[in-house]
């Protein structure tokens, strides 16, 4: 056990879950506390799907406690922070978040975010960054980059000190001045802002123009002149 900036920190050799491990961890010591691993055998994503766990790839997952209104908004930061460790390693990647929470480099998918609750009442956030490699094609059918892909050598330990570093910049920046700084940094990087996109529901799909986020993370999406405000769901990406 260690510390990462104000987090508790443990590193694994090897685990199923990042999210799983943490989970039990911070109903040990209740405190906010992050937990990485060098092998997970059985990540997962959102809506059930797995997540590919190449060796020398960043897997870490972070617990803390948050009201539950608020975490459309953590999302936003949490998508925002990611995008922002990405800058550091290639500062010339075409870098865009698509909502709710994942990051594009030159066009491929490069990370995945997963809220859950935890056993004590905290949350967890999971977050998987392609480092090394990446897979040739995601459960989801997107393509896929990495930071290797990108030119960048970085190792994922050094990616894990960047992403914490943004990370608590934001929530400091969130905490003193609100959502809204956010809102408009995550909307200045946002993947078709303006343009007409899909959001798929289940075996549904909804079209019309991404008009911007609500005030509490949420998607806008103008259909025939009307907003509709999209709490959850997956914006598809054009080479789907």
């Amino acid at each position: 056990m260690d510390n990462i900036g104000s987090w508790l920190w443990l590193d694994l050799e090897e685990t199923q879950s990042t999210n799983d491990a943490v989970d039990r961890w911070c109903q040990e010591c209740g405190q906010p506390c992050v937990v990485t691993a060098k092998r997970q055998t059985a990540g997962r994503g959102r809506r059930g799907r797995s997540w590919i766990s190449q060796e020398g790839n960043l897997f870490m997952s972070f617990a803390f406690p948050a009201p539950v209104e608020n975490i459309g908004e953590m999302a936003v930061l949490s998508g925002l922070a990611v995008l922002k460790t990405v800058r550091c390693f290639c500062p010339n990647a075409n870098l865009k978040v698509k909502w709710p929470n994942d990051v594009l480099a030159d066009g491929g998918k490069i990370s995945g975010i997963l809220f859950e609750r935890a056993t004590n009442g905290f949350w967890i956030m999971g977050i998987g960054i392609n480092v090394r490699s990446n897979p040739l094609k995601s459960v989801a059918g997107y393509r896929t980059m990495s930071l290797n892909a990108l030119g960048a050598k970085a190792e994922r330990i050094e990616v894990l000190h960047q992403f914490v570093m943004q990370w608590d910049e934001l929530m400091l920046l969130y905490q003193h001045t609100g959502f809204e700084v956010l809102r408009r940094q995550w909307l200045d990087n946002a993947y078709n802002l303006g343009k007409t996109i899909v959001v798929r529901q289940g075996t549904a799909e909804i079209c019309g123009i991404f008009a911007g986020l609500d005030d509490d993370g949420a998607l806008l999406l103008d259909t025939d002149g009307k907003i509709k405000k999209i709490l959850a769901g997956d914006v598809m990406l054009n080479n789907n």
